[in-house]
C-alpha cells in the first residue's frame, strides 16, 4: 500500500508539472465583460451625409470623424475589454477612394481610429489583385498604425503572375486567415469570410478566387477551438442577411456552423436593430457608410460560451464629437483628390455642376420598392446622350441605355449638386486606362436578345436584387405571373426618327452600358440556365471577342479617354437649362419621378398568361400537351386491358 501511495504521489507531481500552465491560466481568467464595436460597409464614406438637402433640415450622418468620436466616447464610457472590428467593404464608394492604390487612406484612417480588425469584401477587390496589392503596401509604408486583416477563403491562382503581387502583399501585410486578440486574459478567435453573394458581385478579383465559405467556416472554428484553444470565436463575413430565409447567408451561416459565437454581417447593408439568436450564436448587422457603430455587450466565463448582456446600434450624427486629428487627415486628402485625379477631367472638389429641384428617393427605398426610378431614368439619358456627343452626328444611333440598380450608390439632393456628389451616384469600378470608374461601351443585340436582356427585370431580379434594371430608349410591359423567363409581353424601342417600335427578332440594336454589365452576361445565361443567352455583337453582326472592343472614347486634343460613367451623367447635367437665372444648370422636374418605362401587369387570366408566347412558354405548353396526351394514351390503354373478352365497344 505504502508503494501505491508513493506511485500516486509521484502522479499527481508530474501531473502538476504538466499541467501547471494551463491551470495558471485558468486560475488567472476571472468573468469578464467585452464590448465589442463593430461596422460594415464603410464604403469609403469618410465624410458626412446629409439625409436632406432641405436647407431647414441640417441633419448629417457618419464620417470618419464623427464614427472616431463616436468609438472613442464608447470605449471611454465602458467599464471593461473592447474590440473594434469591421465587416468589410471598407474601400468603394467616394472620390476619397481614388487615393485607394496611392495612399490606403480607409485603412490608415481605421488605425487611428481604433479599428483592430476588419476583412475583405468584394467591391475591396475592384481595382484587381495589383490594385489591392499597391494599397496594403501604401499602408504599410505610411508607418501608421493599421487594423489586422483576415481573410479566410480566398484562393490565389496555382500559376500565372496575375496574382503574384496580390499574394506577396499579402504576406508582407499580413493578411492572415484568422488572428487571435487577447482580452483581461481571453483568447478571441476571429475569422472573415466572403460570402457566395458577394463572390458573384467580385469579378475582378480574378484570377484570385474564393472557397465555399459553411466549409472554410467549418475549417477555422476547428484550428481556432482545438488549436488555438481560444475562449471566444467571433466571424467577420461580408455575406449578409435577407429578407428571403433561403438566400439569408449569414443566418444560413449561424446554423450551419453552431460553434461560431458572433457573426458579424456585411454586404446587404442590413441593419439589425435588434440582433438574431440563432442557437447560442449571436449576429449583428450595423448597415453601412458608418451611419451607426454596433455594440455587442458580453459577459465571459471560463469554460463557457459568451453571454449576450446587451446589443445596439449607436447612431453617428451631428451630436457626436468629432475627432480633429481624423478630421484633419481627411481635409489634408482633398488637394490630392483634385491633384492626382479629378483634374484629369477638368473639375475640382466643391465644383457645382446643377441644381436638383428635390430630394430623390434613397437607395434603401428604392430597394424597398424595386423597378423603375426617375435617378435610373436621368443616368440611362446621360448614357446614351454622352455616346452621341463623344462620336458626332455621323455616329451610329444609340437605340438603348441599360444600368443594374446595383450600380446606383447614392441619390441626388435638393440644391446644389457638385462633383463629389455625381461621383458618389456613380462610384464604382475601374478602366482599362487605370483610371478609377467604369467606362460606357456599346454592343448590338438582336431583336429576340432584347427581349431576353429585359427578362433580367422580370425574373433575374427577383434571385439577385441588385439586379433590377434602369433604362433609355425601351419601354416595356410584363405580367409577373407568366412563367419565369417569358413574362415580358410588349416591347418598343425608339428609333433615330424618334418613332418607337416593336424590335425585329433578326435586326441589331445598339446598346449602351457599363463595362461591369457587360462582363455579367455569362452569370446572367449561368443562372437562368442557358434561356437567357446574349451575345454582344458587333456592327456587322460578327461576335465581339473583347469587351474592350465597345468601350466609348473622348477623342479631344489630350488623346483618346474612356468616358466614365459618372463623367457622362455629370456633363449631361451641365447641359441642362438654367431655369431660375442664378447661372446654374436646373435638373427637369421630371426625373424626380419614374416616366413609365417599366410598366407592371399582374394578371392571372389564362390568356394573358400564355400569349403573347415565347419560347419558354411554347415548350411548356407543348410539353404540357405532351404529357398530357401521353397520359390520356396511358388511361385508354389501361381500360381496354380491364375490359371483359367479347363485350363490344
Amino acid at each position: 500500500m505504502r508503494m501505491l501511495a508513493g506511485w500516486i504521489a509521484v502522479f499527481l507531481v508530474f501531473s502538476g508539472l504538466l499541467f501547471s500552465e494551463d491551470a495558471g491560466a485558468a486560475a488567472d481568467k476571472r468573468e469578464q465583460r467585452l464590448l465589442l464595436l463593430f461596422t460594415g460597409d464603410l464604403h469609403s464614406q469618410v465624410l458626412p451625409r446629409r439625409l436632406s438637402g432641405d436647407p431647414a433640415d441640417v441633419r448629417e450622418v457618419g464620417g470618419y470623424a464623427r464614427l472616431a468620436g463616436r468609438i472613442r466616447e464608447a470605449v471611454h464610457r465602458y467599464d471593461g475589454e473592447t474590440l473594434v472590428v469591421d465587416a468589410g467593404d471598407f474601400s468603394m464608394g467616394t472620390v476619397f477612394h481614388t487615393l485607394f492604390r496611392s495612399e490606403s487612406l480607409e485603412l490608415r484612417l481605421m488605425g487611428e481610429m481604433g479599428y483592430e480588425v476588419t476583412t475583405l469584401g468584394n467591391h475591396d477587390f475592384d481595382f484587381h489583385p495589383d490594385g489591392l496589392a499597391r494599397s496594403l503596401t501604401a499602408a504599410l509604408s505610411s508607418g501608421k498604425r493599421l487594423p489586422r486583416i483576415v481573410s479566410s477563403n480566398v484562393v490565389f491562382s496555382a500559376s500565372g503572375p496575375e496574382d503574384r503581387s496580390l499574394r506577396e502583399a499579402f504576406l508582407r501585410y499580413p493578411v492572415v486567415p484568422y488572428t487571435v486578440v487577447e482580452k483581461g486574459g481571453f483568447r478571441i478567435g476571429i475569422f472573415g469570410l466572403l460570402g457566395k453573394d458577394a463572390q458573384i458581385d467580385a469579378p475582378f478579383a480574378k484570377p484570385v478566387t474564393f472557397s465555399d465559405p459553411i466549409q472554410a467556416a467549418r475549417e477555422m472554428v476547428a484550428t481556432l477551438r482545438h488549436e488555438e484553444r481560444v475562449d471566444v470565436i467571433l466571424c467577420l463575413s461580408h455575406s449578409g442577411i435577407s429578407g428571403n430565409p433561403k438566400h439569408s447567408e449569414d443566418e444560413l451561416l449561424a446554423r450551419s456552423v453552431p460553434d461560431i459565437d458572433v457573426i458579424v454581417s456585411g454586404h446587404t447593408h442590413s441593419v439589425l436593430l435588434e440582433p438574431l439568436r440563432i442557437g447560442q450564436t449571436v449576429v449583428g448587422a450595423a448597415g453601412s457608410y458608418g451611419n451607426y457603430l454596433g455594440a455587442i455587450d458580453l459577459l465571459l466565463k471560463p469554460g463557457e460560451r459568451p453571454t449576450l448582456l446587451r446589443y445596439e446600434l449607436l447612431p453617428v450624427t451631428e451630436t457626436v464629437a468629432t475627432d480633429p486629428v481624423i478630421a484633419s487627415e481627411i481635409q489634408s486628402a482633398i488637394p490630392l483628390i483634385d491633384r492626382e485625379f479629378l483634374s484629369v477631367y477638368g473639375m475640382h472638389f466643391g465644383q457645382v455642376l446643377a441644381e436638383s429641384p428635390g430630394d430623390f428617393p434613397t437607395v434603401e427605398s428604392t430597394y424597398d420598392h424595386p423597378g423603375e426610378t426617375g435617378l435610373g431614368d436621368l443616368i440611362t439619358d446621360a448614357f446614351r446622350h454622352a455616346v452621341h456627343q463623344a462620336e458626332g452626328a455621323p455616329s451610329a444611333f444609340v437605340h438603348m441605355a441599360i444600368q443594374p440598380l446595383g450600380n446606383i450608390r447614392d441619390r441626388l439632393l435638393r440644391g446644389p449638386v457638385r462633383v463629389e456628389d455625381v461621383f458618389r451616384v456613380l462610384s464604382l469600378g475601374l478602366g482599362p486606362d487605370g483610371m478609377p470608374g467604369y467606362p460606357l461601351m456599346t454592343v448590338y443585340l438582336n431583336g429576340s436578345e432584347v427581349k431576353r436582356l429585359l427578362e433580367v427585370e422580370t425574373t433575374i431580379s427577383g434571385i439577385k436584387r441588385d439586379a433590377h434594371l434602369q433604362m433609355s430608349g425601351v419601354r416595356f410591359r410584363y405580367n409577373p405571373h407568366r412563367l419565369p423567363f417569358d413574362r415580358v409581353t410588349e416591347i418598343l424601342v425608339e428609333s433615330s426618327d424618334g418613332s418607337w417600335q416593336p424590335p425585329a427578332a433578326d435586326r441589331l440594336y445598339r446598346i449602351v452600358l457599363n463595362s461591369y454589365t457587360a462582363q455579367m452576361v455569362d452569370y446572367v445565361s449561368r443562372v437562368s440556365h442557358g434561356l437567357l443567352v446574349m451575345t454582344p455583337k458587333r456592327a456587322d453582326g460578327s461576335q465581339m471577342k473583347d469587351w474592350k472592343e465597345g468601350i466609348v472614347y473622348d477623342r479631344g486634343a489630350q488623346g483618346d479617354r474612356e468616358i466614365k460613367e459618372w463623367i457622362a451623367l455629370a456633363r449631361y447635367m451641365e447641359r441642362f437649362s438654367d431655369e431660375d437665372g442664378d447661372g446654374v444648370p436646373d435638373i427637369p422636374l421630371r426625373y424626380l419621378k419614374p416616366e413609365g418605362r417599366i410598366v407592371v401587369e399582374p394578371s392571372w387570366n389564362p390568356l394573358r398568361l400564355i400569349y403573347p408566347a415565347g419560347e419558354v412558354t411554347r415548350w411548356a405548353v407543348f410539353g404540357g400537351g405532351m404529357l398530357f396526351g401521353i397520359s390520356v394514351w396511358i388511361f385508354r390503354a389501361k381500360r381496354r386491358k380491364r375490359r371483359p373478352i367479347g363485350t363490344s365497344s
